[in-house]
């Protein structure tokens, strides 16, 4: 009982803590947040095969398991990443072209490098206390495949046109997949956790793509994925790759909570 009661004052002073780091939050953050929570949508876990072997950066194709996890709806916007670069004190991305087409708090997020995409997820994640980061390749695409079905644009049909919407119109102006969500397809590429390095044939399970080697660590080496291009050709399973210092290749934000339960 003693052991109880010391622990009291330790108690209450995490709680006030937590309190003053809530109230640190302004009415803006806070609808940023609560938002966003809502638009997670969540992935049942599951096996599938990953890769296509007619799709050459693609194979072999390879069983993957997945625990269950929750993605984001739609592409981070440039709204939300200016509220969060203001409120860390960072620099406004793209400032050159704010006065474009393409540049409003409606559009998706871009000229970000791999580093300052995946800080964002992580801040949300402290923001909601939950563990958020950038897509595994894996995670991307086991949901843009509707839960690893053989389809290959992540669309309300499976289906691409050359009109589909892209890097000048806002997030979600197409109809969204299966699973509820959008521009997987047709719309800015988006940057994923893994580094990027020819898939291995044996079966995984929640695979974090490869490791780099030690003369690429050394020589600070080695190109991080990217998935989602506004391309007619299977999009659910195509591949590219960048050094994780390129800002310019206009590439996006969808962040994933790696909880194995629905967001309440």
């Amino acid at each position: 009982m003693r052991h109880f009661f010391s622990l009291i004052p330790m108690m209450l002073f995490l709680l006030v803590m937590s309190c003053k780091s809530q109230s640190k939050q302004s009415p803006e953050i806070q609808a940023m947040l609560t938002k966003i929570k809502k638009n997670f949508v969540h992935v049942e876990g599951g096996t599938f095969m990953m890769g296509d072997n007619t799709v050459p950066a693609a194979s072999p194709a390879h069983q993957v398991t997945l625990d269950a996890y929750s993605i984001s709806k739609y592409e981070t916007t440039l709204g939300e990443y200016d509220i969060y670069t203001n409120t860390t004190g960072l620099d406004k991305v793209a400032p050159r072209w704010r006065d474009q087409d393409g540049m409003g708090p409606e559009y998706g997020a871009w000229n970000m490098n791999w580093f300052q995409a995946r800080a964002y997820c992580q801040w949300l994640g402290k923001q909601l206390e939950l563990p958020i980061d950038l897509p595994t390749e894996a995670q991307w695409e086991y949901a843009a495949r509707n839960r690893g079905q053989n389809v290959d644009h992540a669309t309300n049909n499976g289906k691409i046109g050359k009109d589909n919407a892209g890097i000048k119109d806002p997030v979600g102006s197409n109809p969204p997949s299966p699973l509820g969500i959008y521009d997987m397809s047709g719309s800015k590429a988006e940057w994923i956790l893994d580094w990027y390095g020819n898939y291995e044939s044996e079966p995984q399970t929640n695979p974090k793509g490869r490791q780099r080697r030690k003369d690429e660590i050394a020589e600070n080496q080695g190109e991080k994925v990217v998935r989602g291009f506004r391309t007619i050709v299977k999009t659910t399973y195509r591949r590219s790759h960048l050094p994780p210092e390129n800002t310019g290749a206009g590439n996006g934000i969808r962040c994933v909570c790696n909880q194995k339960t629905p967001i309440n």
